[in-house]
């Protein structure tokens, strides 16, 4: 396999623009995660995706559980090895059902039973399946979730779709 393309912006030498940003992922997220040392050749793209993914991070309409639903649906659907392993972690630290993670590993539809966490299950998944969205189910996930939390689930998808072709295009494997 292809080595880690991944070229990291030096902090010490970035640009002002990359220093911006470099200082805004300090301030919301502690660090800079992996996918920005890619976004971070585009400044002004990087600054946007901060925004959304410490959003995504920090979500005030998505519990911890329904958010890593979400995104390790979608780097399973996209291959993404190195995001699948860093966020099947995260699913089980944040309480996500050991059944609902097995089931998104072996690209099957979860079932995260009835209620919310069932909801979030199935919008992901059909979300990711493309295709129009019947009026029956999507009035079941606007009664369930709300329109405020399908818009976060959208963009929890999008945003962890751009995550994990970017590492998968830049070739980056799990460690360990």
């Amino acid at each position: 396999m292809t080595e880690n393309r991944l070229v990291p912006i030096d902090p010490e030498t970035a640009s002002d623009a990359q220093k911006k940003i470099i200082a805004q992922l300090g301030e919301g997220r502690g660090r800079i995660p992996t996918p920005f040392n890619i976004w971070l050749h585009n400044p002004r793209l990087a600054e946007g995706m901060e925004i959304i993914g410490t959003h995504i991070d920090h979500s005030p309409v998505l519990s911890e559980v329904e958010s890593e639903v979400a995104i390790l649906s979608t780097a399973v659907f996209w291959n993404a090895a190195y995001v699948v392993a860093n966020h099947r972690r995260h699913a089980l630290a944040a309480g996500v059902p050991e059944a609902v993670v097995a089931a998104i590993l072996e690209k099957r539809r979860p079932d995260g039973g009835g209620g919310r966490l069932g909801a979030v299950c199935d919008a992901v998944s059909d979300i990711l399946a493309g295709g129009v969205i019947g009026d029956a189910r999507f009035a079941r996930y606007e009664a369930e979730l709300g329109r405020p939390a399908i818009a976060e689930l959208l963009v929890a998808v999008g945003y962890f779709t751009s995550v994990s072709l970017a590492m998968n295009l830049h070739a980056l494997q799990p460690k360990g």
